[in-house]
C-alpha cells in the first residue's frame, strides 16, 4: 500500500513538474522578440503569413498554449520548423537514441573509475593516492567539458589523429566526447565515495571485520562500500539525465547528430516545437531518474523509507 501511495505521488509530482516546466518554455520562447520567420527577408507577406497559419503561429497565445498542452499530453508535438514534413516526434525519436549511448558509455566510464578511485583515497587516506585524487578532482570539476573536448579534440584528432575528430558511426566516434562528458562526473562522485568511506571506516562494525581476519581492502569492499551508495544515487538522478540526453556543447564540438546538437541549432532557429519537444523529454527524464534513484535508495536503506514515513 506505501509503495502504491509512493508510487502516485511520484507520478503527480512528475506530470505537476512537467506542466510547469512546458508552461514557462511556452511563456519563455514567446516573450523573446521576433520568431521563427522573422530572419527571411526576402519571403513576402502572403507567404509567411500561410507559412505562420500552417503551423498555427497566428492564432491567439492563449490558444496556442492549449493546443500545445492538448497536443503534448499525446506525445504531438507537431511539425518542425527546420524539417518540413517530419514531426518533432520523429526527429527526437532518431537522434535521443544516440545522445543515451554516447551519456550511457561516459555514465558507465565514471560509475567504473569513481569507485576505485574513491576507495583508494579513502583506504590510504592523506597519503599519495589519496592527494592524487585530490588534485585530479579539483580539476575534473573545474575544467568544463567544453573546455576538455576542445583540448582533446586537438591532441588526439588533429594532431596525434588518433581517434575520428567528430561524427557517428563507428565506436572510435565515441571515445572523446565520452571522455570529455565523463570527466566531471567521475571527479564528484569519487569525492563523494572516499568521503563516505573516510567516515565509515572508523565504524565498529568494520573494526569487527578486521577483527576477524579481514584485510582493509576487503573489510571496505566487502562491508563498507554499500554505506556510501545512497549520496551517489542521490547524485546520480540529475546527472544521469544530463548525461543521457548528452551535453549539448560536446554535441556541437564534436558534430554528433544527438539530440543536443538539434536543441542548440533550434534555439539558433527560433525552432519552437523542437525546442518544447526537447525541453519536455528532458524534463521527464529528469524527473524519471530522480524517482528511480530515491526509490533504489529506499530499497537499499530501508531506514530512509521510515525517516519520510
Amino acid at each position: 500500500m506505501n509503495a502504491l501511495l509512493a508510487s502516485g505521488r511520484a507520478l503527480i509530482s512528475m506530470l505537476i513538474v512537467a506542466w510547469a516546466v512546458a508552461t514557462a518554455t511556452f511563456l519563455l520562447m514567446r516573450a523573446v522578440p521576433g520568431g521563427p520567420f522573422t530572419q527571411e527577408r526576402t519571403i513576402p507577406k502572403a507567404v509567411r503569413e500561410a507559412v505562420e497559419a500552417r503551423y498555427r503561429l497566428n492564432e491567439p497565445w492563449h490558444v496556442q498554449y492549449r493546443n500545445y498542452l492538448t497536443d503534448a499530453a499525446t506525445l504531438d508535438f507537431g511539425l518542425s520548423f527546420d524539417h518540413p514534413g517530419h514531426t518533432v516526434g520523429e526527429i527526437i525519436a532518431e537522434r535521443l537514441p544516440r545522445s543515451i549511448i554516447l551519456g550511457g558509455l561516459a555514465l558507465a566510464i565514471a560509475l567504473g573509475l569513481a569507485f576505485p578511485l574513491g576507495t583508494a583515497a579513502a583506504i590510504w587516506r592523506d597519503r599519495i593516492p589519496d592527494r592524487m585524487l585530490a588534485v585530479a578532482a579539483a580539476a575534473g570539476v573545474s575544467v568544463p567539458s567544453f573546455i576538455l573536448g576542445a583540448v582533446l579534440l586537438y591532441w588526439m584528432a588533429y594532431k596525434f589523429r588518433m581517434f575520428p575528430a567528430g561524427g557517428w558511426g563507428s565506436a572510435r566516434h565515441l571515445v572523446l566526447p565520452s571522455i570529455a562528458l565523463a570527466a566531471m562526473p567521475t571527479a564528484y562522485l569519487a569525492r563523494l565515495v572516499r568521503a563516505g568511506l573516510a567516515e565509515v571506516i572508523k565504524s565498529e562494525f568494520i573494526l569487527a571485520a578486521r577483527a576477524r581476519g579481514l584485510s582493509q581492502v576487503q573489510a571496505v569492499v566487502i562491508h563498507a562500500l554499500r554505506h556510501t551508495l545512497t549520496p551517489v544515487l542521490a547524485y546520480l538522478g540529475p546527472q544521469a539525465a544530463a548525461i543521457m540526453t548528452g551535453s549539448f556543447v560536446v554535441e556541437k564540438i564534436f558534430n554528433i547528430p544527438g539530440l543536443g546538437l538539434m536543441f542548440v541549432t533550434s534555439i539558433s532557429n527560433r525552432n519552437y516545437p523542437m525546442i518544447m519537444g526537447v525541453t519536455l523529454v528532458y524534463t521527464v527524464m529528469l524527473v524519471g531518474f530522480n524517482i528511480f534513484s530515491d526509490a533504489l535508495a529506499h530499497w537499499l536503506d530501508p531506514r530512509l523509507s521510515r525517516k519520510t514515513a
